[in-house]
């Protein structure tokens, strides 16, 4: 009981997370804005009484969350979620959701992602360094959200969507002792922060890990348990320190040899 206990509270944390955590970028096309984040915050409902039971990887459970906010809202509809798109015997793609703006009477597109990325030799790795900022941004504005234009999306019976939505929230993480800089990208000033560095760089620290599922909402440092020990750190840690600071602490290998996350 305690441990369901626990997830509920998560979740319901998560859900408000959602609603207050801006874009990591805004100065490209399709951006979710503050403002919009806002309004759209101002009349949703946190869904109670829900539980997710899907993939365990961090980007579906995201995915879900929005589900339920948008099917909770009084204001928006879904139309349909993770549409796949076949043409000639290949899959082009999936859209995330179909949405109906019940406000501007408009079929929306939106696309969402959760994303964690470190400042580093002017760009924006992930934990997995074989994703970066720029690629994933890039991917979702010339391939994600052009899917409504492909073929494959117009002999499906779906109203063409009149707008369109990047929705990527997260964290960025600013490299320390020593600065480092990101690309050149826009980065939204009111973006959530943390810092990173390497094991080594780790002694002075006192820190205690995230489980994956709570990088979303970081609980504070007095309700976390397992402290972080430097030496057994093989893969890119999340943990919040003494002063509820979020850090990554990856590996003096890092990016190098780096492992699936």
């Amino acid at each position: 009981m305690l441990q369901i206990h626990g997830v509920y509270h998560q979740t319901n944390a998560d859900f408000h997370a959602l609603l207050m955590m801006p874009n990591i970028v805004t100065d490209c096309n399709y951006s979710m804005s503050d403002q919009w984040l806002l309004q759209f915050a101002k009349r949703a409902i946190i869904p109670t009484n829900v539980s997710y039971h899907g993939n365990t990887r961090l980007g579906f459970y995201y995915q879900w969350l929005w589900q339920q906010l948008i099917i909770h809202h009084p204001d928006y509809s879904l139309i349909g979620e993770e549409i796949q798109l076949q043409w000639q015997q290949q899959t082009v793609g999936a859209i995330d959701f179909l949405v109906h703006n019940h406000c501007s009477d408009e079929i929306e597109h939106w696309e969402v992602a959760i994303k964690f990325y470190l400042n580093f030799q002017h760009q924006w790795p992930g934990p997995n360094a074989n994703d970066n900022l720029d690629k994933k941004i890039n991917r979702m504005l010339d391939h994600q959200l052009q899917l409504t234009d492909h073929p494959a999306f117009k002999q499906l019976n779906y109203h063409y969507p009149i707008q369109r939505r990047l929705i990527m929230q997260g964290r960025l993480f600013h490299a320390w002792p020593e600065t480092q800089s990101g690309s050149a990208i826009t980065i939204n000033p009111t973006g959530f922060k943390g810092h990173w560095c390497y094991c080594s760089q780790a002694a002075t620290l006192t820190l205690k890990i995230l489980e994956k599922r709570q990088w979303i909402a970081p609980p504070l440092f007095s309700q976390l348990t397992t402290t972080v020990e430097i030496n057994d750190v093989t893969v890119p840690i999340q943990a919040v320190d003494s002063d509820n600071q979020v850090w990554f602490i990856v590996p003096d290998h890092w990016p190098r040899h780096n492992h699936q996350l």
